[in-house]
Formats: C-alpha cells, sequence, structure tokens
C-alpha cells in the first residue's frame, strides 16, 4: 500500500460547523464540488460529480463534531477501496483542527499520481477552512446548475 494522503489546518469555526461541512450535501458543495450529493446517513452513498465524472463514495462512520469516513467505489482508476477520514478535535485558542486523510491507495499507484491528488486535496481542506470560517460557499470544482 502507498503511503496516506494527509492534511492538518486549524479553522476559527465549531467542530458542529465543520461536521456538518464534511457531512452534508449542502457543506460539501460549498467548498468541494457544487456537484455534491450526500446525506448524514452511515451505509448511505455520496456522490461528487466533476462536470461529467463522478465518484461515489459509501459513509461508513460518523461521529457528529468528532469524525467521518467514507470508503471509495470503483468510479475513478485507484480509488476503489480508498478510505476518505475527516477527524475533527478542539485545538488551541478556541480554533478546532481538522486532520483530512486518504489511505490504502494501492501499491501499483505511481507517486505522481498520488502527488497530484494530494496537492488537490490540499486545496480542497483550504476551502473547507475558508467556507467554515466565513459561511461562504467557494468550492473548488464549480459547475453551473441547471
Amino acid at each position: 500500500m502507498a503511503a496516506p494522503l494527509v492534511h492538518q489546518v486549524n479553522v476559527k469555526a465549531t467542530p458542529d460547523t465543520i461536521y456538518t461541512a464534511v457531512s452534508t450535501a449542502q457543506g460539501l458543495q460549498g467548498f468541494w464540488t457544487s456537484e455534491s450529493k450526500a446525506e448524514a446517513k452511515v451505509g448511505s452513498i455520496a456522490t461528487f460529480g466533476f462536470g461529467g465524472p463522478t465518484q461515489r463514495m459509501r459513509v461508513d462512520e460518523l461521529v457528529p463534531g468528532k469524525h467521518v469516513k467514507w470508503t471509495g467505489l470503483a468510479d475513478f482508476p485507484n480509488w476503489d477501496g480508498t478510505t476518505v477520514t475527516w477527524d475533527i478535535s478542539p485545538a488551541d485558542n478556541g480554533e478546532t483542527s481538522v486532520v483530512f486523510r486518504h489511505a490504502d491507495w494501492p501499491a501499483s499507484v505511481s507517486q505522481d499520481d498520488l502527488g497530484s491528488i494530494n496537492y488537490k486535496w490540499g486545496l480542497i481542506v483550504e476551502r473547507l477552512k475558508r467556507f467554515s470560517e466565513t459561511g461562504k460557499p467557494n468550492p473548488l470544482f464549480a459547475f453551473a446548475t441547471r
């Protein structure tokens, strides 16, 4: 297995605000992709659209204000069986720490591909920070709604 992709950021928002952002369609549309469909329900399938291609993730674990875990389905190459976690905890100065991990990559995934994916995740985590702090939607992948 390849090493996990990890990002950590402190956010000036409550754990509940961040949890809502990473566990609901409205929240995910606010920072990741405007074509997000998700519900905060274990066993449900979240769908993330990118102007044509989509990636589905099964919602495996939900701990309000603390933790979200998804497992990738066989849509994007090499994402089947990978896991995405959002761990949320109190930090200093009233901020909230968010640790993002995308793990369980097959060993066959190239370092170049992992680097590119990790770069995109960094941009997404930064958008989560801004969205959680301001409440203003600004998804990294924004598509016109019909």
